[in-house]
Formats: structure tokens, C-alpha cells, sequence
């Protein structure tokens, strides 16, 4: 059996210092946003009881999918690559960027620059879509991550990653493995916001279509969401994870993560999935158990 932790969106706070230069641009607003809201609703303390609690659940690989950062400041990515690290050795913790980490044109290569040991294949090479794999799993990284305008979160694969996924995804089925799709943004048809979609959604569901996979993760929406696509031998399963650092005076969906054990062979997997996050007192602990396949 493989065990995978899957958590996303931590927001690392608090903001490092920044010049009026580097907010001239869509930065401006996230900047007021975050004093006014985000600073309080994204709770470091919340943050590391989870660290500390998947590092007691001794998962065999993690996956966190995106928005480290706030404003994409350049300050703001080594901090973020100490929290991965925090999370355990390189080849263990797999990440991809969010919108929120190419906030501006300007920083959209600094996450492969900075994380790059943690956006990397099993042969070191950096860059999308990237495939690690653990025991019967092999987690292929995609990154929707790219720059948009003031108020707008959308994100985009673009047809170079999706023409390399095709044959990637179809060469690891013959490996008899099971595919575990890691992207920023939602996948299926769940009604995320059209300022907030994954521009080429409709393309990359295709794709998983005819190619197939075992599971979706994603986050981005700071909700729990379980939804399906279509795949080639009945549906697949679309997974996301609130935010890790939700606190308690957050309006949104209480800090957690996914635990996903993963056994059995192609044909026959069985994917049993545990959430683990804050509750309502102040502690950690499981809150959810389902079934995946």
C-alpha cells in the first residue's frame, strides 16, 4: 500500500517587507485584500499543527497543489520553499505553482527557480508535466499557474503541456501504474467562477478522456469538492482540499488535508481517502473518511 498526502493553498503569512514599486501592479489590490481579510483568515499557528500532524501520519509522498505565496513577491518564494522542506526531503514532497505564485509577468519563472527540487521528475529534470513515482503511484505535476489581470484568477495549461501529457499518461498506464493528476485549478464542471476557471478545462478533460487517470487533485477554491470527469473506463475521480492555514475566524472551510492509501493493481485498485484537519475546537484530528475506487 502507497500513502499520499494531499493538501494546497497555505498562503504563507505574514507578508514580507515590500516597496511601493513591487505593488504597482495587480499587487496593489491582493496587498489591500490581505491586510483587510486574508491575513486574519489564513492562521500560521492553524499551519503547523497540520505540518505537524502529516508528518505524524508518515505518508509515503505529499502533493501540495499551489498558492504558497500572496503577492508572487520575490521574498516571499524562499520562505516557501523552506515550508516544503518542512514537509519533508525533496523527493518525497512534490509541488506545482498556483495563480497566486505568478501573480505578476515578472516572478512566473521564480517557482521552478526557487522549488525546483520540489517540481522535479524522477530524472531531476524541472519542468511540466513532471511524473514521480512512489511505490504503485506516480503523480504527474501540472502547472496552470500563470499571470492575469487585476481581479481575474484563472489559469491555463496551454497545448505544450497537454500534447506531453497524452502519451505520458498512456506510457504509465502500461507501467501498470496508478495516475495521480496534480493541478492548481478545478478540472471538472463544478461551477467554479468564470474569472476563477481553468481556461483550457474543456481540453484537459478531453484528454483525460481518451488517455484516463485514477485521480484529479487540485485546489485553488479553498473548498472541499469531490466531482468526477469522464475517463475512458468510467468516471474519474476530481479531489480538493480547503486551504492548510483556514482558521477558526476564517469564512471559509476549516483548514485540512487528504490522506489517500492506494493498494490493489490496474483493473483493481482500491483508493481509501481519510481528511484530517482543524475542528471546531481547536484541535486536529480525522473529520472524514470515504471511498475513492
Amino acid at each position: 500500500m502507497t500513502v499520499l498526502a494531499h493538501l494546497s493553498d497555505p498562503h504563507l503569512g505574514p507578508l514580507p517587507r515590500f516597496t511601493a514599486f513591487e505593488l504597482m501592479s495587480k499587487r496593489g489590490l491582493g496587498a489591500i485584500n490581505w491586510f483587510r481579510r486574508r491575513r486574519r483568515w489564513h492562521d500560521m499557528v492553524v499551519l503547523e499543527k497540520l505540518v505537524a500532524d502529516v508528518l505524524d501520519e508518515l505518508p509515503d509522498a505529499v502533493a501540495v497543489t499551489g498558492d504558497l505565496t500572496n503577492l508572487g513577491l520575490e521574498a516571499e518564494f524562499l520562505p516557501a520553499a523552506a515550508f516544503l522542506g518542512r514537509l519533508g526531503p525533496a523527493d518525497k514532497v512534490a509541488a506545482i505553482p498556483g495563480n497566486h505564485d505568478a501573480y505578476v509577468r515578472r516572478v512566473a519563472s521564480a517557482p521552478a527557480r526557487v522549488w525546483g527540487a520540489h517540481m522535479s521528475g524522477d530524472d531531476g529534470a524541472v519542468g511540466f508535466p513532471y511524473v514521480r513515482r512512489h511505490g504503485r503511484i506516480a503523480l504527474v505535476g501540472l502547472s496552470s499557474a500563470v499571470a492575469t489581470w487585476p481581479l481575474a484568477a484563472t489559469g491555463e495549461l496551454g497545448p505544450g503541456q497537454r500534447d506531453r501529457l497524452a502519451p505520458l499518461l498512456r506510457s504509465l498506464k502500461q507501467e501498470g501504474l496508478f495516475r495521480v493528476v496534480m493541478v492548481h485549478h478545478p478540472v471538472a464542471e463544478d461551477g467554479t467562477p468564470w474569472l476563477r476557471r481553468l481556461r483550457d478545462a474543456p481540453e484537459l478533460r478531453a484528454l483525460l478522456a481518451a488517455e484516463g487517470a485514477e485521480l484529479v487533485l487540485h485546489g485553488h477554491n479553498h473548498e472541499p469538492a469531490r466531482h468526477a470527469v469522464t475517463g475512458p473506463g468510467g468516471p474519474i475521480p476530481v479531489i480538493a482540499v480547503p486551504s492548510c492555514s483556514s482558521g477558526l475566524v476564517s469564512h471559509e472551510p476549516l483548514a485540512a488535508y487528504n490522506l489517500y492509501s492506494v493498494d490493489g493493481e490496474p483493473g483493481a485498485w482500491t483508493c481509501e481517502a481519510v481528511t484530517r484537519g482543524l475542528k471546531p475546537d481547536g484541535t486536529i484530528g480525522e473529520t472524514d473518511r470515504f471511498r475513492v475506487v
